[in-house]
């Protein structure tokens, strides 16, 4: 996983800030979290916390660990618009960064494939 968040901080131009990971998380805060991150703006330091695998359970929706490391990078790139007391901003950035990860890494993954066939 450190070989992926390097791969997408320098793909989304995240250099300057310093990120650190753990990708084996069993408990997360929030009901179906995925993925959680702890930054400062203005220190650009960040540490991203990802779920475990066995610990995601069976739902509708596959886990996909590389989409949830871009969710989290992206949460990043918009912390400048990010206030948590307007839900109804909140709700629609989440969104926004959700649809933009699942974009990102659909977009590289048919690139890669495309290139190797």
């Amino acid at each position: 996983m450190n070989e992926l968040l390097l791969e997408w901080k320098e793909l989304l131009k995240l250099y300057d800030w310093e990120i650190t990971l753990s990708d084996n998380e069993y408990t997360l805060p929030g009901p179906g979290c995925c993925g959680y991150t702890e930054w400062s703006e203005a220190g650009k330091s960040a540490h991203i916390y990802l779920l475990n695998e066995e610990a995601y359970g069976d739902r509708v929706v596959k886990y996909d660990k590389e989409k949830t490391l871009v969710h989290e990078l992206l949460h990043l790139k918009f912390s400048l618009l990010d206030q948590p007391e307007n839900t109804l901003q909140s709700r629609v950035l989440h969104q926004l960064i959700d649809d933009t990860a699942k974009a990102l890494v659909s977009a590289k993954r048919h690139s890669i494939k495309n290139c190797c066939e």
